[in-house]
């Protein structure tokens, strides 16, 4: 992969990459709500950061902030765009962390919205690959 198409991948696949993000999290929270009860966004966040139960989303929060810094910066070398692109490739090729890539397989059948919003990835995936 060349620079430019790097940067187009990472373009295209910023905003589906956080709309797959919040549909996981909309889904943890509910899962976590029907076991806890509910509980305000503020609290949510807190169990969300120093929760042991969520750390397996670390990877996934980490390759949307790797995209958002790699776009925005200015002194981004061509391997760093690619290696952006690399790393959104890896993860959800189960390259990057075995442990989100098992819990994030297992979500895909449990909920309908995140099997969709991967969909949209899942295509942009399938584009740097031809």
């Amino acid at each position: 992969m060349d620079e430019v198409r790097a940067i187009q991948f990472l373009s295209e696949v910023r905003k589906p990459l956080l709309t797959l993000h919040k549909a996981i999290l909309d889904h943890e929270r509910a899962e976590y709500e029907r076991e806890f009860g509910p509980t305000t966004p503020a609290a949510f966040l807190q169990v969300l950061i120093n929760g042991s139960g969520f750390r397996w989303l670390m990877p996934l929060s980490t390759v949307i902030a790797n995209v958002d810094e790699t776009l925005d910066a200015k002194d981004a070398k061509a391997e760093d765009r690619v290696g952006a692109a690399e790393g959104v490739a890896g993860l959800f090729a189960g390259e990057e962390s075995e442990e989100f890539f098992e819990r994030y397989q297992a979500l895909l059948q449990k909920s309908p919205e995140v099997l969709h919003q991967h969909g949209a990835v899942a295509k942009l995936l399938n584009g740097i690959k031809n």
